[in-house]
């Protein structure tokens, strides 16, 4: 009796270990389309940060070129020589704080807290 006992414990692991396969790939699915889509986002965020600084470093480099050479000194006079470098380091803070916002989203996510 021992011998048709032993042959159907095969069936039943390899139907648990099928379910528990399925419960994985279905966490794991949920995990990386969620982190795809941040990732996507967060990519997508700093690209118009960059260009918004790169523009507007532009704007203001064309438009003391285009101006009459006084109000050029003028201008040149008030703006720093580094003012560049200085929009850089304002909206590379702000991708800073927004990419930790994000990443204390996730943390609190996959903790099962609710992300506000």
């Amino acid at each position: 009796m021992a011998l048709p006992a032993l042959l159907g414990m095969g069936a039943i692991i390899g139907f648990f270990s099928r379910v528990l396969e399925w419960f994985i790939t279905r966490i794991a699915a949920r995990f990386t389309n969620r982190l795809a889509g941040m990732l996507v986002w967060t990519t997508l965020y700093i690209t118009l940060l960059v260009a918004l600084g790169g523009t507007l470093a532009a704007i203001i480099n064309g438009l003391s070129a285009t101006l009459p050479s006084a109000l050029a000194q003028g201008i040149g006079a008030i703006k720093p020589s580094n003012f560049e470098a200085c929009m850089a380091a304002i909206y590379s803070s702000k991708i800073a704080v927004w990419v930790f916002q994000q990443k204390k989203q996730l943390i609190d996510w996959e903790q099962g807290r609710p992300v506000l």
